[in-house]
């Protein structure tokens, strides 16, 4: 059994930006830029792809074996229990979120994570205080089987983040980043085509390279304006309403 395994949550059907896995970043698709930085970092055993069986996925499918990487394909509302196949193909002691449009993870900050984690003897945890769009969440693997287990809203476990938040039998424990990584402000995802071409000019601005996270918080810091996290406080509510367990 590996100690710790990355799961990719990624598909095309995306409604805001379709085919968002496709788009390019310096000439790679945005999928190809995470999985070539999956495969170079030291602070994973392995990783996983986690799409859908719809039809429309095929196309990820397909990459995956053109990069030679692992690909697991589940119901499409049903990210939870993707999880659940993926890490049954790669076993391991702890898993990690990790979400397929968000091509400027942070693994520098998930691994300070994960030894927290271990540390504080906790089942869950994230880094608070990065980006939007960098953060991986850390999780031990019996409790996502227990998340999956008892819960009864499978098909809104695309929001995960709040199942973790919101089961009483998880312990959580968040890891407060340093202060170079901390811009909870900055949006670094890509969900609209605003977004890819703000990180495709981070991109340019670092001469094609996806720099360490501090370099880009010190980058964004200096800029005039920047793109900015907003919340929708009662959508968010109306989600978490619907989040029930066993």
């Amino acid at each position: 059994m590996k100690e710790i395994v990355g799961l990719v949550a990624v598909r095309t059907e995306s409604t805001r930006l379709p085919n968002k896995a496709f788009r390019l970043l310096n000439g790679k698709p945005l999928l190809e830029v995470l999985i070539d930085r999956l495969a170079e970092t030291p602070y994973l055993d392995d990783f996983v792809i986690c799409t859908t069986q719809s039809s429309a996925d095929d196309k990820i499918e397909n990459f995956c074996k053109e990069k030679q990487v692992k690909c697991y394909r589940g119901e499409v509302k049903n990210v939870l229990g993707r999880f659940i196949g993926a890490s049954a193909m790669v076993p391991s002691e702890y898993v990690v979120r990790i979400t397929g449009d968000n091509p400027l993870s942070d693994f520098y900050n998930m691994h300070q994570c994960f030894e927290y984690l271990k540390s504080k003897k906790a089942d869950y945890s994230r880094p608070e205080g990065v980006p939007l769009g960098t953060a991986c969440e850390v999780i031990l693997t019996k409790a996502l089987h227990e998340l999956d287990d008892k819960s009864l809203a499978h098909d809104l476990s695309e929001y995960m983040t709040y199942f973790f938040e919101l089961a009483p039998f998880i312990k959580d424990d968040l890891y407060q980043v340093e202060d170079q990584y901390n811009f909870p402000d900055l949006r670094l995802t890509v969900d609209y085509e605003k977004d890819l071409l703000f990180i495709q000019e981070i991109v340019k601005h670092f001469n094609g390279k996806i720099p360490a996270l501090s370099e880009i918080v010190s980058y964004c810091r200096s800029l005039p304006d920047y793109p900015k996290v907003k919340s929708d406080a009662a959508m968010e509510a109306e989600i978490k309403s619907k989040i029930i367990f066993k």
